[in-house]
């Protein structure tokens, strides 16, 4: 019965009033034999269902119209006054529903005036009857219309707390990982970073093979330190998101061949055909193509071992970009750990794009696949 509830929300304004005009056009057409409805009477119905929908907008001016139209049936001789009196009730609920301040008394004096100027033959003689038959016709429609629009002023606030609360909740939540970040994670990147930068001037090293290690691990984790900074600032203030960027468009075909060569340094053997319109790509777009390269290549040299072969693959046709990289086997490689949850991190970073990824064993070895819209979804 959920959309009962929604009926009465102001932007089904139109459906409320659709259903009092075919009620109206219903009592008009349907009347039962031996009783008549008198020209006038119908005239003023017309007159009341016609203009009905006047209240979509200015529920106000619909009270005084058909206001009016009750009044006046008294003195050109009608003498059934239902539709006019059901329309004047229905009225005053939009009115209370969506109005306040002195176009609720203005319209209440209005209504109960109508009816008492409708009913003056019988006012003489039953003031009490006439007077209980305007609050019921008038008032009544109208305090359920006040109570209705009172309800979704409080759901309205109570919505709008729940958001407040739920956003503070969000910023509490980053400043704790932003803290995390910074005090526990940078801090010990920061360490190696440094320990290698002083082993790396220290140390005496005849091998240039060590040297390019020590090289290789002081400049990635540097990159690393450099990454978190960015994310810590992202965290502390989201307003900063649309001007940090961990990638920038120009640059991702230099990432990404730091990325290869990093991964050949370590052994692998990694055929790499990036095609150089990826300048062209969004920062968003970009940022997840290196790290499905990253991740992929991480995940190539811990399961397939740091001496297997790959290719990888980016191009871009029509309105995607078409990302693969496939390792062809190898000896595996159990002294690298993996957290687990790599393809999951890839997937949903793939989707929130409006993209597609795919990953599973082919042959011998592991294809992963994604397409990405050329514009970030």
């Amino acid at each position: 019965m959920l959309w009962v509830g929604r009926l009465f929300e102001e932007r089904y304004t139109a459906v409320r009033l659709t259903l009092v005009v075919l009620s109206g056009i219903g009592y008009l057409t349907l009347t039962p034999e031996g009783r008549s409805v008198s020209v006038v009477d119908l005239a003023l119905a017309i007159g009341v269902l016609l203009f009905a929908y006047i209240g979509v907008r200015w529920p106000f001016a619909s009270v005084v119209w058909v206001s009016l139209l009750l009044g006046l049936g008294s003195f050109v001789g009608g003498d059934n006054d239902t539709v006019p009196t059901v329309g004047l009730a229905w009225a005053m609920f939009e009115l209370g529903a969506r109005r306040g301040g002195w176009r609720v008394w203005t319209g209440l004096g209005l209504g109960l005036a109508a009816h008492v100027v409708s009913d003056q033959n019988e006012f003489a003689g039953r003031p009490q009857t006439v007077a209980y038959g305007a609050a019921a016709a008038v008032a009544a429609p109208l305090l359920l219309g006040l109570h209705v629009r009172a309800l979704g002023e409080l759901n309205r606030q109570a919505a709008a707390r729940a958001a407040q609360e739920q956003t503070q909740v969000r910023a509490d939540e980053r400043t704790s990982i932003a803290r995390e970040l910074h005090d526990l994670v940078a801090h010990h990147v920061a360490s190696i970073v440094l320990r290698v930068a002083v082993a790396r001037d220290v140390l005496r090293v005849d091998d240039p093979r060590v040297r390019q290690v020590l090289d290789d691990v002081h400049a990635t984790g540097s990159s690393a330190l450099a990454d978190l900074r960015k994310l810590v600032t992202v965290l502390r203030d989201p307003g900063t998101a649309q001007q940090v960027f961990f990638v920038d468009p120009q640059g991702l075909p230099v990432a990404l061949q730091a990325a290869v060569e990093r991964s050949n340094g370590i052994g692998l053997n990694v055929q790499a055909d990036i095609d150089p319109e990826v300048i062209r790509l969004d920062s968003r777009t970009a940022l997840a193509l290196l790290r499905l390269t990253q991740e992929g290549l991480a995940n190539v040299a811990r399961h397939a071992g740091t001496a297997a072969r790959a290719r990888l693959s980016i191009r871009l046709g029509g309105d995607e970009v078409a990302f693969d990289l496939r390792d062809f086997g190898g000896p595996v490689s159990p002294g690298l750990p993996g957290g687990g949850h790599g393809l999951v991190g890839l997937r949903e970073r793939v989707e929130v794009l409006g993209g597609r990824l795919q990953a599973g064993p082919v042959d011998a070895g592991w294809l992963l696949s994604a397409s990405l819209p050329r514009a970030a979804a």
